[in-house]
């Protein structure tokens, strides 16, 4: 749905940030008559934003809103369709409420002490599985003797895995399971225990059983793999594992069990931990009787799931595999070469065909299986994403148009490009031309590196690019090795090699583009975050040829790195050579801050003083070190931010983000 050019008023501005609304988790009604969804947008006083489910009919028409608490999401039909549940934040903390599909006023079902994060209806509608975070002194049994004192705020940790970055300090948290009838009038049911983490959950046919992945073995924050297990929904299991039944043989890292139509075979998302976190995801099925697994997608060459990023999505993204049986399919996504799009497997061939295939990314998508209808959530280089129906032979029509405002706006449209990187490689990229400028006919030049590294750019929608490029700036972006979507070789290529083919892929774009197209050398801008901000890091250290540097949530020293980060621990299974101690060399030769006094570019550092993924004691090293170098070098510290700031942080602070940037490159570039 293009809108016409004489439609666009103005270019994008910062500010715009405050416009969008974004919808997300699209929900059919089991008799396909109508969608319920999330929509979300930054709340009045921009420090938060408010979140409420909407209600469109199927053929047509206006969308309606269904709820009105401003922190409503995960709505989910009963199998009947008569009710809907969701989750609310009305009080102090996260409860499942119910509403008649008809309409009516939303009731409470659970009083649980804290917040719930997901649930799911059993298939006879009966009941509601949800999962929930509980701390280690709630497990206790009853009556035990507790020596902690309710006033002791000191942390006495003992284990490996005991922060995450959004979810804070969790050495003393788990995720379990619970069962509460869909009146409520009993209270919940315990159905998993211990102190393991329980993840995702799928109803047996039957409803009797719930499958989850965990990693219930000794020092499971030493386990590289999560099995997928059946536990009663009765809570039978609990106090003892005599119910509960491991289905698979702990030589995987299972994650998003489904459960088959039925109920002989269980399906899983994840991968056979060849490359550790490098190794693509596939879908692998399990017989639950003989234990037996198969990688269903063995000769499908990229990953299961969207990989491409954006920074104007907020909400949840279903994507987990679905299982047709009338079909004798199964449905996922996948991302390839900048793109992710919906395909499907069949049973007996194994043959995959794709059921979508544009120049798009499918966020993620549900199903329904009476009418054999998907619900997508695609979005576009051009805007956020929006829901779109789509038939399982790809035929598709927009249900939804979150952002018409956007048609106001005058922007350019991305060009695809490839080249030769490292090694003879083929690379792909993209230009984002910048809009005419009182700054003269030739245009600087920013490139924009994405984090991961395994993630990737394409189609996905950027603020923060196209109001870069409104304000005059030619946007580079390109898929260097170690990027998602070109296959498991690829993937794999950071192996021992940070700032290696990595940064010779993203020189030889930035030349190949300065050839084909006309920028200012003199006027080179670099900018990533996250692994993209270690690059910008390793960038500066290596060249002189940009003339201004941002570096956001970056890492510069990944010795210690390995012991400040909630993930750095696991780098050294593959991405860097075994644990730092036992080769430091190894470590401190691919830190940028073994670097750090050939840099004469200006860099700005951006950080978030919550980021437990790239601890700020990264930004503060680099920072220092630049400092008492006197070189041109600027800290904005955003406080009580995580890894998150730039795609779901206080609105107030991503526009002054935004500004920091802009100013920056205005300054130097």
């Amino acid at each position: 749905m293009s809108p016409e050019t004489e439609c666009k008023s103005r270019t994008l501005q910062p500010e715009d940030l405050y416009r969008y609304k974004w919808v997300s988790d699209p929900r059919i009604c089991p008799d396909g008559r109508r969608l319920a969804y999330v929509k979300s947008e930054v709340k009045d006083d921009r420090e938060g934003y408010d979140s409420n489910i909407w209600m469109a009919d199927m053929e047509g028409g206006e969308p309606q809103q269904f709820t009105f608490g401003g922190s409503d999401s995960h709505p989910r039909f009963s199998p009947d369709g008569s009710r809907l549940a969701f989750l609310s934040r009305r009080g102090d903390s996260q409860q499942i409420w119910l509403m008649p599909t008809d309409g009516g006023e939303a009731r409470r079902l659970t009083s649980f002490e804290g917040s719930i994060n997901g649930f799911r209806w059993s298939p006879d509608g009966e009941r509601i599985a949800f999962s929930a975070v509980v701390t280690k002194r709630w497990l206790k049994d009853e009556g035990c003797e507790d020596d902690e004192d309710d006033d002791d705020d000191v942390r006495i940790i003992t284990r490996m895995r005991y922060k995450m970055n959004g979810a804070g300090f969790t050495y003393d948290k788990f995720s379990h399971l619970f069962v509460i009838d869909k009146e409520g009038d009993d209270g919940p049911t315990q159905i998993t225990d211990g102190e393991f983490d329980h993840r995702g959950m799928s109803w047996s046919p039957d409803s009797q059983y719930l499958a989850t992945c965990a990693r219930r073995c000794e020092d499971p924050d030493y386990a590289e793999h999560m099995d997928v297990y059946l536990f009663p929904a009765d809570g039978s299991a609990v106090g003892g594992d005599t119910g509960a039944v491991k289905v698979t043989s702990s030589d995987r890292m299972c994650m998003r069990p489904v459960i088959g139509p039925r109920g002989s075979y269980v399906l899983h998302v994840g991968h056979d931990n060849e490359f550790y976190g490098a190794t693509i995801p596939t879908i692998a099925c399990t017989n639950i009787g003989d234990g037996t697994t198969q990688d269903l997608l063995e000769d499908f060459p990229t990953g299961v799931g969207s990989a491409v990023g954006g920074d104007c999505r907020l909400g949840s993204r279903p994507g987990e595999p679905v299982w047709d049986l009338q079909a004798e399919e199964i449905y996922f996504s996948a991302t390839a070469a900048g793109r992710a799009n919906l395909y499907a497997l069949d049973m007996n061939s194994r043959e995959v065909r794709a059921i979508t295939d544009g120049d798009w990314v499918v966020l993620g998508f549900t199903f329904n299986h009476k009418t054999s209808q998907f619900a997508l959530l695609v979005e576009t280089a051009a805007g956020p994403a929006d829901i779109w129906i789509c038939d399982r032979h790809g035929q598709m029509r927009q249900i939804t148009d979150a952002n018409p405002w956007l048609q106001e706006i005058e922007m350019t449209s991305p060009e695809r490009f490839e080249f030769a990187g490292a090694e003879g490689v083929t690379i792909e990229g993209w230009l984002l031309p910048g809009a005419a400028s009182e700054r003269g006919s030739v245009s600087p030049l920013i490139m924009q590196i994405h984090g991961g590294p395994h993630s990737a750019y394409g189609y996905g929608y950027y603020h923060e690019f196209h109001m870069l490029a409104a304000m005059g700036y030619g946007i580079l972006y390109i898929n260097p090795h170690g990027s998602r979507g070109y296959g498991q070789k690829f993937n794999a290529a950071t192996h021992h090699d940070w700032g290696g083919k990595d940064y010779r892929d993203l020189m030889l774009g930035l030349d190949y583009a300065l050839e084909k197209w006309e920028f200012d050398e003199q006027r080179l801008g670099v900018a990533g975050g996250s692994f993209g901000g270690y690059m910008v890091n390793w960038i500066v250290g290596h060249t002189d040829r940009f003339s201004a540097a941002v570096t956001m949530r970056s890492t510069c020293n990944r010795y210690s790195m390995f012991g400040t980060s909630d993930i750095g621990f696991n780098h050294g299974k593959w991405e860097f050579p075994g644990h730092p101690w036992d080769n430091p060399m190894g470590y401190l030769d691919r830190s940028p801050i073994s670097y750090v006094a050939n840099v004469d570019t200006p860099v700005l550092i951006i950080h978030s003083e919550n980021d437990l993924r790239c601890p700020i004691s990264q930004a503060e090293e680099f920072y220092t070190a630049l400092k008492r170098l006197k070189k041109e070098v600027v800290f904005a510290r955003f406080p009580d931010e995580n890894h998150e700031l730039s795609r779901s942080g206080k609105p107030t602070r991503r526009l002054r983000r935004l500004e920091l940037i802009a100013d920056w490159f205005d300054k130097y570039a």
